[in-house]
């Protein structure tokens, strides 16, 4: 009897290890989280812009007119990249910089999307920022015109036209038949008068000496 023991002992053990597997094989799984909900631990937003953004977004469209479209929101990746000149190590370098950083309004040209200039709101907050700093000197290193506004502050369409134009005067060409305001027209009136008048006082005083000279010669 000895003899069969350890096969005794070893079918117990397949016994155990089967019914261990089928046991948890049958069992809910409850307590075990699926693998996507813990890797994506996100929700989606209700809408791209608080109702204060699109306000603003609105008045900036108004403002720039239909020849310019407004972006709420740009990634400054989007918008400024590290020189193709520099090495790998400080291309990265370069790029992260601007990995946490966007812009709250960019402005482009409908027709070619060419890049006019970056709107940016302000707060007392966002200036003591060291990426707020940066960000204004990356601009102005490429050129890229920044239109700065206090985001506490209200606008009117009439006033963010007035900055565009001051920033962007290329992208609000004055068209050819457009009207000569009322007090210009009359400036230039009264230039045309003055210089007809002086030209027929000129006239006068010559056909006057005209005759000083006939009257002498007569006088001989």
């Amino acid at each position: 009897m000895t003899s069969w023991l350890p096969w005794g002992i070893l079918a117990l053990v397949l016994l155990a290890v089967t019914g261990f597997f089928i046991s948890n094989r049958d069992a809910p799984k409850t307590n075990t989280p699926a693998i996507s909900k813990v890797k994506y631990r996100y929700r989606r937003r209700k809408s791209l812009c608080t109702m204060d953004e699109l306000s603003f977004l609105q008045i900036l469209e108004i403002a720039a007119g239909g020849s310019i479209r407004v972006f709420s929101k740009v990634h400054a990746s989007q918008v400024l990249t590290p020189r193709s000149d520099l090495s790998i190590v400080n291309w990265n370098l370069s790029f992260e910089k601007l990995v946490s950083k966007s812009f709250d309004y960019v402005l482009c040209t409908a027709d070619e999307m060419k890049i006019l200039c970056v709107v940016m709101l302000e707060t007392q907050k966002s200036i003591k920022k060291p990426s707020h700093n940066f960000i204004l000197k990356a601009c102005r290193a490429v050129q890229l015109p920044v239109i700065i506004l206090a985001a506490e502050k209200e606008y009117s369409p009439k006033q963010i036209r007035y900055l565009l134009k001051k920033k962007i005067p290329d992208a609000f060409p004055r068209p050819e038949n457009q009207e000569v305001p009322s007090i210009i027209r009359e400036y230039q009136e009264k230039i045309k008068l003055t210089r007809n008048s002086k030209q027929d006082s000129l006239q006068m005083m010559l056909l006057k000496e005209g005759r000083r000279r006939v009257t002498r010669l007569k006088q001989k």
